[in-house]
């Protein structure tokens, strides 16, 4: 209640900052636009500029709610005179600003606007975070940052849910990852965030991308804008939790006017204790089988498996303009990464606190994964509305895995059993191809933009093959065991096409497409031809309608239909062995998940989004661990029945300081499992409460302090209960040189509260509970240096869009220029 009401206070307290906008065009001396200039506000006594604004690519600008008072405004344009006009800002409204700008004959005084984006951004169906504007970030990897994502959760096995919703898919540079879960947890472990521009978490996809997540999609922007001349970024960060990790990355960029260049090398070297322990109690004897009243029986297991990961990463890009009409491009990039682990599983069986048998097994694991990609680009642009680009790329992955259990078993009364050696490899290729081709057609009205038109289509082929070669140590002899080796191939076609339309009709906008795609899959296991076997075309609607009702509200409503197709690594039926008791097995039954989302967005000055959705879904797919009545286990995946989700959420920042950036977010959602366990129907419900905060500090002497938490309610998620996690992380840097050298140090999971903990739900009366740890509590020294040639004007943004206004009811502020 207390913070209901506070909520309500801060609102009314915020109509305070509504005041008048300025708008105006900048054109040259034949009215033809400037893109790119530079406009500034002062009052008329002061010499600091209090707003500033970018025109956009017809020479619009807006500056959003001036207090009143006296003002000079100013617009400037490299290679222009500028102009200065003196006004007055009160309750009337003021009238469109026209600047119309002569080229200068002499070179401009030097000038260097600096300004920056928030850290995380926030409009309807869509949330950014800007890695590069955070050093605490920039201090982490790709997988770890998913965490500080608003509403992003993972559960040990890196599973990622968006508001308690499965079937999220991550994207790099908007093509979808075709990989296993546990290969994308180590790509993204691998990335360090230093190579990453922005990670974006979008609920209401346009149609223009895949149509696969249907609990949204998360995608991942490298760092690829090239300025002109030679420029480049050289980061380092050692970090020391229990043991010692470091990454280290180098970009250079190069531009002309004809020719952008980009390279980046990344090296990480990961260090880290895995430890998951589980505890089953029942009143059954777990090796025997029998069970005697008033007895009760456990086993208790804890598996310590300490990584040590390697990864390097390559990426290169060449971009070469003919005549400011066509582009042509080519991209390449290329991952290592080698994981050994050398670890141990601990079992224990009793009664009471009677321990009457141990088993100890050695676990001694080599992973590799090497993954290649490359394509080829091309871009026409008819004129300065029309637009068409091409693309094909190629995915070339491959990895191999070996294991090697040794197995000592010993009984209560100390006699220890002959010993048990198991060993498998898994060699596993995946290639793929993707075609595409789409056209934009902006829409004008004269001299003024009112929408956007799009269509394309997309054909993508992926070739799967994977295999499982099993051995049991016979006496001095390896025998090979029929019964687990497998070899699994896995072909998936899509095909899509899809049409977009948007437009704004002050006060109303509208974007509406349609997507659709035709499925082909075919999965063979040995003898098993068409073991899957999967034909299916769907349509994927989606439409968002905005209405601005005021300058201090805003409201959309939006729909859209997506889906979510099993992981190939969850169709094959090969089953994998983790310890004697537990295995892992695919189901090659799954079929596609469909999910239809509604949301309603509610923004109050421009920047407090509240948020209400419900989501369908049909045929969800869980990863899920099914326990018997002796002390066997298996991990699989299932589609389970229907289920509704609901979720409300509120995201602002708190105003009123220029030196405090922050970003404040709330969110409440339901879970549902209702699914068949132990030939019997089981149905649970939850609901969640989660929270993410955002604080970065300015201070004097070019210092500045990050703060950084989150919060995650106890909930449900497949036939796990699990109980609230949270962390908390800090971080101090400074700059120097100019601005050119960034030192910093963080600690991550300061009270180390992101431990996963959670109770096995099934329809037996065993009590099954789960504890993963991890690694997580890390202190981190990072270095980063900046250096190539200035230009004499350095834009906030290659773009100029809503998402870049700071919140308090002002435009992009602040910026100070260079001392002459």
């Amino acid at each position: 209640m207390r913070c209901f009401c506070l909520i309500l206070i801060l609102l009314g307290s915020l109509t305070a900052f509504a005041q008048q906008d300025i708008t105006g065009k900048v054109t040259d001396q034949r009215n033809l636009p400037l893109p790119g200039a530079t406009i500034t506000l002062r009052h008329h006594t002061e010499i600091k500029i209090r707003y500033y604004a970018i025109a956009d690519s017809l020479g619009s600008f807006k500056l959003k709610n001036i207090k009143a008072g006296n003002y000079q405004l100013e617009v400037a344009f490299i290679t222009y005179k500028s102009q200065e006009r003196t006004f007055t800002v009160g309750n009337d409204p003021i009238e469109v600003q026209l600047f119309r700008l002569m080229p200068e004959p002499q070179h401009l005084a030097e000038v260097t606007i600096k300004g920056k984006k928030q850290a995380i951004t926030v409009s309807a169906g869509k949330t950014t975070m800007n890695v590069e504007q955070s050093n605490l970030a920039q201090s982490q990897s790709a997988y770890d940052l998913l965490k500080s994502l608003p509403g992003v959760s993972i559960n040990k096995d890196g599973d990622i849910r968006i508001k308690g919703k499965s079937g999220v898919t991550v994207m790099i540079d908007g093509e979808p990852v075709e990989i296993g879960s546990s290969q994308l947890k180590s790509l993204l472990k691998g990335t360090p965030g230093t190579t990453l521009q922005t990670m974006e978490v979008m609920t209401n996809p346009p149609s223009g991308l895949d149509a696969s997540g249907t609990g949204g999609v998360i995608n991942l922007v490298f760092k690829k804008k090239v300025k002109k001349g030679f420029n480049g970024t050289m980061s380092s960060t050692v970090s020391k939790g229990r043991y010692y990790n470091t990454n280290q990355s180098l970009n250079l960029t190069y531009g002309t006017g004809k020719w952008k260049l980009n390279a980046l090398y990344a090296y990480n070297f990961e260090h880290s204790q895995n430890r998951d322990s589980m505890f089953r109690s029942q009143g059954t004897d777990y090796v025997t089988g029998l069970s005697e009243p008033g007895k009760n029986y456990y086993m208790s297991q804890m598996q310590l498996n300490p990584d040590q990961s390697k990864t390097h990463m390559m990426k290169f890009g060449l971009d070469r303009h003919f005549e400011d009409k066509n582009t042509l491009g080519v991209n390449l990039s290329f991952n290592d990464i080698r994981n050994p682990t050398d670890g141990r599983t601990v079992t224990r069986f009793g009664m009471g606190i009677v321990e009457d048998s141990l088993l100890n097994q050695r676990n001694y694991l080599r992973n590799t994964l090497r993954n290649l990609d490359y394509g080829l680009k091309f871009k026409h642009r008819f004129d300065e509305q029309k637009t068409l680009s091409a693309s094909a790329q190629f995915n070339h992955l491959k990895s191999d895995g070996f294991e090697d259990f040794t197995i000592h078993k010993t009984l209560g009364s100390g006699i220890s059993l002959p010993e048990l050696r198991y060993r498998n490899t898994y060699p596993s290729k995946i290639n793929r191809g993707i075609f595409k081709a789409d056209y934009v057609q902006e829409l004008m009205k004269g001299d003024q933009r009112t929408g956007k038109f799009e269509a394309g289509v997309k054909s993508s082929q992926t070739h799967i093959s994977t295999s499982q070669f099993s051995e049991n140590r016979v006496g001095e002899n390896w025998q090979a065991d029929p019964l687990r080796n497998n070899n699994f191939s896995y072909r998936e076609v899509i095909y899509a096409a899809y049409t977009a339309m948007e437009l704004n009709m002050k006060p109303w906008t509208f974007n509406a497409g349609l997507r659709g795609e035709y499925t082909r899959v075919k999965g063979n296991a040995g003898a098993h031809e068409s073991l899957v076997r999967q034909n299916y075309f769907s349509l994927f609607p989606n439409v968002l309608i905005g209405y601005k009702l005021s300058e201090a509200y805003n409201l959309s409503v939006s729909f859209n239909r997506r889906i979510e197709r099993p992981d190939y690594d969850k169709l094959n039926p090969a089953v994998r062995y983790i310890d004697l008791y537990t295995t892992k097995q695919g189901n090659p039954g799954l079929k596609p998940q469909f999910s239809n989302n509604i949301e309603l967005n509610q923004q109050f000055f421009d920047f407090i989004d509240l948020t209400l959705g419900y989501s369908s879904i049909k045929d969800p797919i869980y990863s899920t661990l099914i326990t018997s009545a002796g002390a066997k286990s298996v991990y699989t995946a299932m589609n389970t029945g229907q289920q509704q989700q609901w979720e409300v959420s509120l995201s602002f920042p708190i105003p009123g300081a220029d030196w405090w950036e922050n970003h404040q977010s709330f969110y409440i959602y339901s879970s549902q499992f209702n699914a068949n366990l132990e030939n019997k129907v089981y149905r649970a419900k939850a609901n969640s409460f989660g929270a993410l905060s955002y604080n970065s500090f300015k201070l004097p002497s070019n210092f500045s302090i990050e703060l950084s938490a989150w919060y995650e309610g106890g909930g449900l998620f497949a036939n796990f209960r699990y109980k609230p996690v949270s962390e908390v992380s800090a971080g101090v840097s400074k700059k120097l040189l100019n601005d050119q050298l960034t030192v910093g140090v963080a600690a991550t999971d300061v009270f180390y509260g992101g431990n996963y903990k959670a109770t096995v739900l099934s329809n037996t009366p065993e009590i099954s509970n789960l504890i993963s740890r991890t690694d997580s509590r890390q202190v981190k020294f990072s270095l980063s240096w900046n250096f190539g040639k200035k230009r004499k004007i350095e834009k906030l943004s290659e773009q100029n869009s809503e998402d870049d206004y700071l919140p308090a009811g002002k435009s992009r502020q602040i910026p100070k220029r260079a001392k002459p």
